[in-house]
């Protein structure tokens, strides 16, 4: 059964295959759109979480700062000059994309931070709902008690009309999937999104949650499948045989651990 909540819709599922049967009507949706408008339509991102209880925030929120988007860019250039010393690798700070009156600065390095696990204002998200389900149900070592469930969040920017920029509200922006970075994020089919608000003349980076449906003009739309974690097996088992793995995913030796870790303790395969 579905209910509404205040920032998004959130529908409890009984099983895996409800959510199997979801995420294909979603993509199927983006193809009937695109043919019925001839508009551009947003592909649907997925973002699994290992927790319904979490909530969708940044790596930075998590953090607790409250930072606006100029303090963060001063963060960046700090960091960007020790990364560069470092590793040798090079980007560019001046390059930017335009959101309304936003600007996004170096989105290839912005994206490296994120992937890399520096903190960071972007939430992650895949293309194909596999493998969100798979950062969704991945923690082996939780033995979850009745009742728990894992979410995976699924996002749609557009869907057909053009995109409302009044930045005194929390809106979302998305990033990618074309963009020269690192390689885990070609290995998860990852774009990202940012969450931004306009406040007295300055840009903040705003709570995700605060994002309200906008089913009447078809953009920012949230969704939030709740999944029994009861059914963590019966998915590493059938993502494992997909070739979806920490191993693939990630492409290191502490990822093939995990993938070894599942395959001959869990599911003993």
């Amino acid at each position: 059964m579905g209910e509404v909540a205040d920032t998004m819709k959130v529908t409890l599922l009984k099983c895996w295959e409800e959510f199997e049967d979801a995420s294909s009507r979603e993509i199927s949706k983006t193809r009937e759109l695109r043919e019925k408008r001839g508009r551009h339509i947003s592909y649907p991102l997925f973002r699994g979480v290992g927790d319904s209880r979490y909530p969708l925030k940044s790596s930075l929120e998590r953090l607790g700062k409250a930072s606006s988007v100029s303090e963060y860019y001063r963060t960046v250039e700090v960091v960007h000059d020790h990364i560069e010393t470092c590793t040798g690798k090079q980007w560019n700070l001046d390059t930017r994309v335009r959101y309304g009156k936003f600007d996004l600065r170096s989105p290839e390095f912005m994206v490296y931070l994120r992937q890399k696990g520096f903190p960071s204002p972007l939430l992650d998200w895949t293309r194909c709902p596999y493998i969100a389900a798979f950062f969704a149900f991945r923690d082996i070592y939780h033995k979850p008690a009745d009742g728990e469930c894992v979410s995976i969040f699924v996002f749609r920017e557009y869907c057909g009309r053009c995109k409302n920029w009044t930045l005194q509200k929390p809106h979302l922006y998305t990033i990618g999937p074309s963009i020269a970075t690192c390689r885990t994020h070609y290995l998860q089919r990852s774009e990202y999104s940012i969450c931004v608000q306009e406040r007295e003349g300055e840009m903040y980076f705003a709570h995700y949650e605060d994002v309200r449906n906008d089913d009447e003009n078809e953009q920012d739309i949230l969704v939030k499948y709740n999944i029994p974690m009861s059914e963590q097996d019966k998915v590493l088992r059938k993502l494992d045989l997909m070739n979806i793995t920490a191993y693939s995913l990630f492409d290191s030796e502490p990822s093939l651990m995990d993938t070894l870790a599942v395959r001959e303790l869990v599911l003993e395969m």
